[in-house]
């Protein structure tokens, strides 16, 4: 039906030269015109959002609510009270969670305590009344106070811990350095840990302790990987996320937290401990009160030994 009348009407009459110029050229004048307000209008708007937006990180960098350092770490966990310094001013911190970009001191105040993350699975806790100032990738002024790093993953070339008495390189660890009272003290859990002190190196291994006083004199003694002194750390501890996971990671990171060796009653009970499936969160909860909580509701129950965590097929 188409075609016959496309045949019906035939081949349509040609428009006069002068007519076609006329109307191709207002087609291309309007056409030009049309480009030209678009392509103002879009760098209007783009200049607009251009503006609100530098208008906006001015205000937040007068207000010290956004950085333009790179982060350095993450608060993961905060007790009591904690205050943060970016410039002239310290200020509360009063949320986990915030990112603490290169330049940043951090302090607790008495009774307070907090645990950041580094990357790449590194935790660090601060003890009360300690204050530190993050100068770098990887590199961390302490100038008075109690800190524990946990390397975790072991990568890179370490971390590096400035004191007033020497510099501290980790070498894939757990270790405490305390400064206080012109005296410098290393306790190493895990590991092996350095310290450079105007050209002397020191080295600590797992179990030992390095005091140094002002005059450089150096006292070593040992202390247990379980020893009630890490305690405050292990109260720091991050808990991970336990909910919907096999008891075997829950176990894996209480051993660890708590210096202890995980071993197993059998290969049955291991095997076991990996098809239970716990769920709850262990938020806040110490190492230790985090297992007890969890494997209340289980077959499974653990025994310290020294510095061994059995776990065991429950007999009641």
């Amino acid at each position: 039906m188409v075609a016959a009348l496309i045949q019906a009407a035939g081949r349509r009459t040609e428009p006069p030269a002068d007519a076609y110029r006329q109307v191709l050229d207002a087609a291309m004048t309007a056409l030009r015109e049309k480009s030209r307000r678009r392509r103002e209008r879009s760098w209007l708007i783009g200049a607009a959002a251009a503006g609100i937006a530098a208008v906006s990180v001015m205000l937040l960098l007068q207000r010290g609510e956004v950085s333009l350092q790179p982060r350095m770490a993450t608060v993961v966990r905060t007790i009591g009270a904690v205050e943060l310094r970016s410039g002239e001013r310290w200020k509360p911190l009063v949320e986990s969670g915030g990112a603490i970009p290169a330049g940043t001191s951090l302090r607790t105040l008495a009774g307070g305590g907090a645990a950041l993350s580094l990357g790449d699975g590194t935790s660090l806790r601060l003890a009360a009344t300690t204050e530190v100032q993050f100068d770098g990738p990887r590199h961390i002024l302490l100038r008075d106070g109690m800190l524990y790093l946990d390397n975790r993953a072991s990568l890179g070339t370490g971390f590096r811990i400035g004191t007033p008495l020497g510099t501290v390189h980790d070498i894939g660890t757990q270790f405490e350095v305390r400064v206080a009272d012109g005296m410098l003290r290393l306790r190493v859990r895990e590991g092996h840990v350095e310290i450079d002190r105007a050209g002397e190196r020191l080295t600590g291994g797992a179990g030992e302790q390095l005091e140094i006083d002002v005059l450089g004199g150096v006292t070593r003694s040992m202390i247990g990987t379980t020893d009630p002194a890490w305690r405050w750390a292990e109260t720091m501890a991050p808990a991970p996320d336990i909910d919907g996971r096999p008891a075997t990671e829950l176990l894996a990171w209480v051993a660890r937290e708590t210096g202890r060796r995980l071993r197993y009653q059998s290969p049955d009970v291991e095997q076991r401990a990996a098809t239970v499936i716990l769920h709850g969160n262990i938020r806040h909860l110490a190492p230790l009160a985090a297992l007890d909580a969890m494997l209340a509701t289980t077959d499974l129950e653990y025994v310290l030994e020294g510095d061994t965590m059995e776990i065991r097929a429950r007999t009641e």
